[in-house]
């Protein structure tokens, strides 16, 4: 398992505290970050692929901790996926509203700089970075997708309509029976939970400290929200699948194409479910895409395009509508093609042309005014050079000014 207690992870962070940023061994690359108004600590997997997006853990450290002791105590439990940490250092014990620039330096930092899914962030505190975590969460708006907080309250500046707007993502929620939070938490819980928001709560017989057996619960809890977070995109396939010949499998086709390509920090399971859901979603695109092959080589050109219009209509934005619309491009170069899709346009609109000069006529013939002012505009908004419209035109300027 990624994540698990090893000597050289903890020798990476000693290292790094000790001044040599990311020089350290078998384990993580860990780096101290300056900014205008602090600096953090953050942790990426060893050989970090910068096309992959990893889950994030952003962990505010206590009063009686520092930002590379909670990044230590993170680093050491166990983890199923591959995580990117990071843990900003407040200016004082604890946190207070003077560090929110940095916190908010931190967030467009990692932004421009980090590969994370954006889709799989936790938002996690201890004691007084518990409280800061609600208060990012709730007051700030911070771009977390889950929260974890342990031995600490809800801050009173925390209202239910804060909550009810960010009631969407999930908190993990954890203080001791023996902590000096106990009751204070119970009073959020009511809060929280009438405000909609969804809470697991841990209640271990523990005082005000820092628990691995409650941190490896909150770890194994952002596991099953990040494998939750993955099984929502594969049932949108499912329903894709199943939805019959009006729905449109190219958005279910792209994100499990996008998924795919993030082999590496997703569960192996949830990918092998999503490489037999996106052969399935191909298959008729790919039918599709034989069958316009075919007709080139019968030297049928405009079949085909229609077809491989079709599959693009279908398909976008997924691979199975590029290589549609490349075939299509690929064809309407041809000289001979283009010429016949050029008499075909041509016909196409002289057709609706006079559709719509029908209209216009059937319109009129029915005392219906409006309506054949109407087809008139569209005529000769569309099809201006067409022969019915120097009769719409005409009819047109008659009609000005007459109503039903």
């Amino acid at each position: 398992m990624f994540g698990a207690v090893t000597a050289c992870w903890l020798a990476a962070l000693g290292a790094a505290v000790a001044g040599e940023a990311g020089a350290a061994v078998d384990g993580p690359s860990i780096e101290r970050v300056e900014l205008p108004h602090g600096f953090y600590w953050q942790a990426t997997p060893k050989e970090m692929d910068p096309q992959t997006r990893y889950p994030l853990i952003v962990c505010l450290h206590g009063t009686e901790t520092r930002a590379s002791d909670l990044l230590e105590f993170w680093l050491s439990l166990e983890a199923e996926l591959p995580l990117i940490f990071v843990a900003p250092q407040g200016s004082n014990a604890g946190w207070r509203d003077t560090d929110l620039p940095l916190l908010s330096e931190l967030t467009d930092r990692i932004a421009g700089t980090l590969p994370y899914d954006a889709e799989r962030v936790l938002l996690t505190g201890h004691s007084a970075g518990g409280a800061m975590t609600f208060h990012l969460l709730y007051v700030e708006g911070f771009p977390a997708t889950a929260a974890a907080v342990t031995a600490n309250y809800l801050p009173p500046t925390v209202t239910a309509e804060m909550v009810a707007r960010r009631r969407d993502v999930p908190l993990f929620y954890a203080v001791g029976e023996a902590d000096l939070n106990r009751a204070r938490m119970r009073q959020g819980l009511y809060l929280l939970r009438g405000a909609g928001a969804s809470v697991t709560v841990q209640r271990p017989p523990i005082g005000h400290v820092l628990s691995r057996e409650i941190g490896q619960a909150a770890m194994d809890w952002f596991a099953s929200v990040c494998r939750d977070t993955v099984e929502r995109r594969l049932d949108e396939a499912r329903v894709a699948l199943v939805g019959g010949s009006e729905r449109y499998p190219g958005p279910a086709a792209a994100s499990l194409e996008d998924l795919l390509g993030q082999r590496r920090a997703h569960f192996p399971d949830q990918i092998a479910s999503a490489e037999e859901l996106l052969a399935r979603l191909r298959q008729s695109g790919y039918l599709a895409l034989t069958e316009a092959r075919d007709l080139m080589q019968e030297q049928m050109p405009i079949e085909a395009r229609d077809v491989l219009l079709d599959v693009e209509r279908r398909y976008r934005p997924s691979s199975v509508a590029a290589e549609a619309k490349r075939l299509r491009i690929e064809l309407e170069t041809r000289p001979r093609v283009a010429q016949q899709l050029a008499a075909r346009d041509q016909a196409d609109a002289r057709r609706k042309a006079a559709d719509l000069w029908r209209a216009a006529q059937v319109a009129l013939a029915d005392a219906r005014v409006e309506d054949a002012k109407r087809h008139c505009r569209n005529l000769l908004a569309i099809y201006p050079d067409s022969a019915p419209a120097a009769d719409a035109r005409r009819v047109l300027r008659e009609l000005e000014g007459v109503s039903d």
